[in-house]
């Protein structure tokens, strides 16, 4: 049984768990023309209420955005969704085709599953829209392989992505009983401190009151995992690398993974490493 809490829907960017400099390269990729932007992970890491946010931040009156989604998990103002009813012959590609007819600036699917969907969502990036969807994938880099996987060509990948972003949940520490905390050898090693950088961070943990029932942690955030698509990284999809290759030159440019985007926000006092450590275990390093 999933409960949905609709509070989630007021979520701003920083509130689902964003730093400053990645919240700021997040806006960029959101605020593209066209394009197609992909959030991986696995079920019930938080991919739908990222894109909800999203649709919430740039849902203006100028602005048309459609929805398909299986099923409709929350109902948003301004916005026309559309219900998955594959016994009546209304699956992803049939809804996603219709709504091309609709002439919408941003488009949401719930699910990449197959490759007539991929195919129409990729076309339609291709053609002046702005989509946004999900995959299941463990890493970011690893959705380009994913959607090759399913039949997609390499130069439409290539041509219509604009950035993947895996993400993770991790439990934030409560506020209310939070202290100062001293992490072992074993959890500065896994996360990569140096005790340089350990002298000087804001550990901090838990103790357990009433407000947190006693675990130490309130509310979720999200550790993110943001891969951008440059003109370097296209010519490598084109070649049809293998996903470490692509990973491996990701990191060289920049990209930050999920275990260390994670330890940032431990460094900051917002979790805990042995949260982190366990939300990032089958991580790729």
């Amino acid at each position: 049984m999933r409960i949905l809490d609709k509070e989630g829907l007021k979520l701003g960017l920083p509130e689902l768990g964003f730093l400053t400099d990645d919240q700021q390269t997040f806006e960029r990729l959101i605020g593209l023309p066209d394009g197609i932007l992909l959030v991986t992970g696995p079920t019930g890491s938080g991919k739908t209420t990222t894109l909800y946010a999203v649709l919430n931040y740039i849902n203006r009156p100028d602005r048309k955005i459609i929805t398909v989604e299986d099923p409709v998990e929350y109902v948003l103002a301004g916005i026309n969704q559309v219900h998955v009813n594959e016994s009546v012959g209304l699956t992803f590609a049939m809804a996603l085709r219709s709504m091309l007819r609709q002439a919408p600036n941003v488009i949401m699917l719930g699910e990449i599953r197959d490759l007539e969907t991929a195919t129409i969502a990729i076309n339609a990036s291709l053609t002046g829209h702005l989509v946004f969807s999900t995959l299941h994938t463990n890493d970011a880099p690893s959705a380009v392989t994913r959607l090759i996987d399913i039949g997609v060509k390499p130069f439409l990948v290539a041509s219509s992505s604009r950035a993947l972003m895996a993400q993770r949940l991790v439990r934030k520490i409560c506020k209310k009983c939070l202290q100062p905390y001293q992490p072992t050898e074993h959890e500065l090693r896994a996360l990569s401190i140096d005790p340089a950088k350990a002298a000087s961070a804001t550990f901090r943990k838990g103790k357990g009151c009433g407000d947190c029932n006693k675990t130490g942690y309130r509310g979720r955030m999200g550790i993110f995992e943001i891969f951008v698509i440059e003109d370097e990284v296209r010519k490598l999809i084109y070649e049809k690398v293998a996903a470490t290759v692509l990973r491996s030159r990701a990191r060289e440019l920049g990209m930050r993974t999920l275990r260390e985007d994670g330890t940032r926000k431990v460094l900051a006092g917002m979790t805990t490493p042995d949260e982190v450590i366990r939300a990032t275990a089958m991580d790729i390093d």
